[in-house]
């Protein structure tokens, strides 16, 4: 479950957040706002690398973060998705599980390349492999799909959402087909969360 009540946040005199709630308790949420509205700021939150200036906080079981830019470790795109994954599963489990993710996001080809050899778009499908190789209870993305062109894009959304099916799920992203593919859509406005 990801959660927050009330939540209050500044950077300096500027206030992001001014009581801001949301709920994901195994639903999906669209998360909508302006440049600077406080969208990824409400993701850091939650993720727990910014902390709130007042309100409530409330996650349970594990949490896995797309960011924006792709974090990726400088070991092949194999062991960049294997390195997350239960260390008490075999290895060789573990990387049959890991293919498997890569060959559903189109890159069966990549998994002996390094970051630096990977173009924007196959960074970002890596990045998604690895959060959902974690097995996580909630997942906070951050405009996931924007550095994919969109037959890709298509592709990459209906794997990630039926793989993410029943997880706690928020993403932010400014995509009309993004939200429709959500259970709600919420909007950040004045530094508060409306339903849409």
């Amino acid at each position: 479950m990801l959660e927050i009540r009330d939540v209050i946040k500044s950077f300096g005199d500027k206030r992001v957040l001014c009581g801001a709630s949301l709920r994901a308790d195994g639903s999906s949420v669209a998360l909508t706002g302006g440049s600077g509205s406080g969208k990824t700021t409400l993701l850091r939150i939650l993720a727990g690398l910014e902390t709130a200036d007042g309100g409530d906080v409330i996650t349970t079981g594990k949490t896995a973060f797309v960011f924006a830019e792709p974090r990726l470790f400088d070991v092949s795109v194999l062991e960049n998705v294997v390195c997350v994954m239960d260390k008490n599963v075999p290895k060789t489990d573990n990387e049959r599980r890991a293919r498997e993710i890569l060959e559903s996001l189109g890159l069966s080809d990549a998994s002996k390349l390094r970051p630096r050899e990977l173009s924007s778009g196959m960074a970002a499908r890596v990045s998604v492999a690895r959060a959902i190789a974690y097995n996580a209870d909630n997942y906070l993305l951050d405009e996931p799909f924007r550095a994919l062109d969109e037959k890709t894009a298509d592709m990459v959304k209906k794997y990630v959402f039926s793989a993410l099916r029943g997880k706690s799920v928020i993403m932010v992203t400014h995509e009309n087909f993004d939200v429709k593919l959500c259970d709600m859509h919420v909007h950040i406005e004045d530094g508060k969360v409306v339903t849409m």
